[in-house]
């Protein structure tokens, strides 16, 4: 797929599946950016993901009734998964930065404008992040500030600024990337392990996926709590079995991800990453978790009831261990491939 070449300002990249009942709100705020037109330009690429309901429409008619402020365009990529639909917009973006924007997120009016500054103040900054918050359709249940993170509605990191080597990654609801870092990975043939979600599956973690590949590349992560935007949560989400299923959907892809997580932390102490058995090596301090979080839960008698925080990690770090241990047996290649992206990623530098 032929990259569209970057021109100053930021392009607000809109991912979306089966969003007709809430595209217009997010459109409706989005309409509200406060911009400087003297330092960049913006407009609004709308991906519809393979919905099957009227998105395209619905998204349409808002756009024009809203008059909307900045020019826009609506895509369709017919293959399911937030990674193809990404690979479609990075492809017709126009500017050199891109903010990736979910269906359900409400940015703050001045969002583009903050991050605009931030991106330009440091070019070695390869994605940033903010801060979301929850804007639930229903009172959330009690235990729901436990599990915010896992929305996308709470804090990313212990602290802000580069968070390059820890956790290495910012969540995609309101991540502004720069184009030239995607470019470079993109030209080093990174392709995605994994799809994201797509359908009713919440395998999720291609945003991830995305920020590891640019720190293999040479690029910081940035973390900017100035940065916020509502997460507007329906209540369908908020329940127990939908947080089960997010835990499960993570654990298969932490497991698939550990090879970019070895290669990040062999770049930083001069080891090597893809050692002998290393599937089993990452599967043994899954099991070491699994029973760390036994005793508490065993401690705290929890017993795998709605709300249980040390309960439901058990089974995540079960779930890790299993899928380790799978591809262990499997034979599986990831960490061959990765190290082949990232041999491809020193050529370009030469």
């Amino acid at each position: 797929m032929e990259i569209a070449q970057p021109e100053r300002g930021i392009t607000v990249l809109i991912c979306t599946y089966n969003s007709a009942a809430r595209i217009k709100e997010t459109l409706q705020v989005l309409a509200r950016q406060k911009t400087d037109p003297a330092k960049f330009a913006v407009e609004v690429l709308l991906v519809d993901n393979a919905s099957t309901d009227a998105t395209s429409q619905v998204a349409a008619d808002a756009f024009a009734a809203l008059n909307f402020p900045f020019p826009y365009r609506l895509l369709y990529e017919g293959k399911s998964g937030k990674s193809n639909a990404l690979e479609q917009g990075f492809a017709t973006a126009r500017y050199e930065y891109v903010c990736i924007v979910d269906d359900d997120n409400w940015l703050e009016d001045n969002y583009l404008y903050l991050a605009w500054d931030i991106m330009e103040h440091d070019p070695k900054i390869g994605a940033l992040g903010g801060i979301g918050r929850p804007e639930c359709e229903i009172t959330p249940p009690r235990w729901f500030p436990e599990f915010a993170v896992i929305y996308a509605a709470d804090k990313q990191a212990t602290h802000q600024g580069d968070i390059t080597r820890q956790p290495s990654y910012v969540y995609g609801a309101g991540c502004v990337v720069r184009k030239a870092a995607w470019e470079k990975i993109y030209k080093a043939g990174f392709k995605s392990m994994l799809t994201g979600r797509h359908g009713d599956k919440l395998t999720s973690g291609e945003d991830n996926e995305m920020c590891y590949a640019f720190v293999l590349a040479g690029y910081k992560i940035w973390y900017d709590e100035r940065l916020r935007f509502q997460h507007f949560i329906p209540a369908k989400r908020l329940t127990w079995n939908y947080v089960e299923r997010i835990f499960a959907g993570n654990a298969e892809s932490e497991a698939a991800l550990r090879p970019y997580l070895d290669y990040i932390q062999a770049m930083h102490t001069h080891g090597t990453a893809a050692k002998p058995l290393v599937w089993l090596r990452n599967a043994k301090y899954s099991l070491q978790y699994t029973g760390q979080f036994l005793a508490q839960a065993i401690k705290q008698k929890e017993f795998f009831r709605e709300g249980e925080p040390a309960a439901i990690r058990v089974s995540f770090y079960w779930q890790q261990f299993r899928e380790l241990v799978k591809k262990e047996l499997r034979g599986d290649q990831s960490y061959a491939q990765v190290q082949a992206f990232i041999n491809r990623l020193r050529a370009l530098d030469n």
